[in-house]
């Protein structure tokens, strides 16, 4: 049996509770073994009991820098832990071993190509997973492209920069030119950074994990070793601390092609939009996290402050480029899901009719550009794929029904039927 049970999944704004979970109602399901189970978002972890005796905390145990321990009104650790305050639990649970990483990619390939994606960017390649994925492209075994994004700025970019950028490995297969940071938490469990008080929190402005000089010495120490910087930001004070920071490197060492990205670009002041434009920052977005979130945002930051959320419409008028994804495993891998959102920015069942804040949709073209040509220049291979034209590696999927002329509720539930990558097939349905 498993020394801890580890899961992912739970939202609490789901729940009619509505609140966080606690220690003493996992224990009613598993009080023999620690468990530890991450928030859908991964900015949260839930722990029985177990895993708390095991991780040594106590009523004593100290909040660390950029994150919190959720505490009863006794000041006890209820069991839920935000942000860098994960690690306190996080960092007793046995490393994965070489077959289970193994497992898992292999795993992880099938249901990309099953979905229809040929390739990904992954945020947060570390050591073991790029050699891993390294070998299943010399084994012939990798079946989607791979955009890598080295996991911070430390010790582990220290390692996998050593030889510079890797670009267009094994018939442009895998590629290790990106570094993801992290500035902030997540809306749902109200760690993402904000320049005022949450709304339905007074008191609380969310976790910024640096100021702008330290995201500015990150940012700039992997820039000039040729990296693009990705950084992840919810909230308006998380965006504009690393636009703040982004400004900076410019003016340090100016405008070096890097397409330095802002992942998510969630809750963004309307005073901070247009830099973006100015400072040639893609906006990483993710549809469905708009109409995943649609049930509690407003709550969060408030009538006034969602007037810069998901504001898909509004970046992409400016001129800026979106690339856009699903941040799965936050959300589901399938991209039909992501491109219904854009378009009708509402759930699988057309609530809210006509769409939530309806203005920002974009239209079916525009979603599947950021899908494709977006996701392709974020990567730097727009010249190569993103769009079936001569010269460009012949990666495409076939799919049971037109997606630019069915109807909008049908977009959802397109099913891919073939999947191929550089003119092979590596997907086949079983019956249509």
């Amino acid at each position: 049996e498993l020394e801890w049970i580890r899961g992912r999944g739970w939202n609490q704004v789901l729940w009619e509770e509505n609140r966080f979970p606690t220690a003493a109602e996992l224990d009613r399901a598993v009080s023999d073994r620690p468990v530890w189970l991450r928030r859908v978002d991964g900015h949260a972890g839930w722990a029985n009991t177990r895993a708390l005796e095991i991780a040594g905390i106590t009523r004593e145990t100290p909040d660390p820098d950029g994150g919190t321990i959720i505490r009863d009104e006794n000041g006890d650790a209820t069991g839920v832990f935000i942000d860098r305050a994960m690690y306190l639990i996080g960092r007793h649970i046995p490393e994965q071993d070489d077959q289970y990483r193994a497992t898992a990619l292999e795993a992880a390939l099938e249901e990309i190509r099953r979905m229809g994606l040929t390739g990904v960017h992954d945020a947060g390649t570390g050591v073991e997973a790029f050699r891993l994925m390294k070998k299943f492209a010399d084994e012939g075994r990798l079946t989607t492209r791979i955009y890598g994004m080295i996991g911070g700025s430390g010790e582990v970019f220290d390692e996998l920069s050593k030889d510079g950028p890797v670009i267009g490995y094994a018939g442009d297969r895998l590629y290790l030119r990106s570094v993801k940071l992290y500035s902030d938490g997540a809306l749902g469990s109200r760690g993402a950074a904000l320049i005022e008080d949450y709304s339905d929190d007074p008191g609380n402005r969310g976790l910024l994990f640096n100021d702008a000089d330290e995201f500015t010495r990150m940012i700039g120490k992997v820039a000039s070793k040729g990296y693009q910087a990705g950084v992840h930001a919810i909230g308006d004070r998380g965006n504009r601390t690393v636009l703040d920071a982004f400004a900076n490197v410019r003016e340090m060492q100016g405008d070096r092609g890097l397409r330095h990205r802002i992942e998510h670009s969630q809750i963004v002041n309307l005073d901070d939009i247009p830099r973006f434009k100015e400072l040639d920052i893609i906006a990483s977005m993710q549809p469905t996290h708009a109409t995943s979130d649609m049930n509690m945002a407003e709550d969060r930051v408030g009538p006034v402050r969602i007037r810069g959320a998901y504001a898909w419409r509004t970046f992409l008028d400016q001129g800026t480029v979106i690339a856009a994804g699903s941040d799965f495993p936050v959300e589901l891998s399938n991209p039909f899901h992501g491109l219904y959102s854009a378009v009708a920015r509402a759930d699988h069942d057309g609530n809210p009719e006509g769409g939530w804040y309806p203005e920002q949709a974009l239209t079916r073209e525009e979603a599947l550009h950021g899908f494709t040509l977006g996701a392709a220049y974020a990567g730097h291979m727009e010249d190569i794929v993103g769009s079936l034209e001569p010269g460009k590696w012949a990666d495409f999927i076939l799919i049971d029904r037109d997606y630019f002329t069915v109807p909008e509720e049908e977009i959802w539930q397109i099913r891919v039927l073939e999947t191929w990558l550089a003119g092979e097939r590596v997907y086949e349905a079983g019956t249509y």
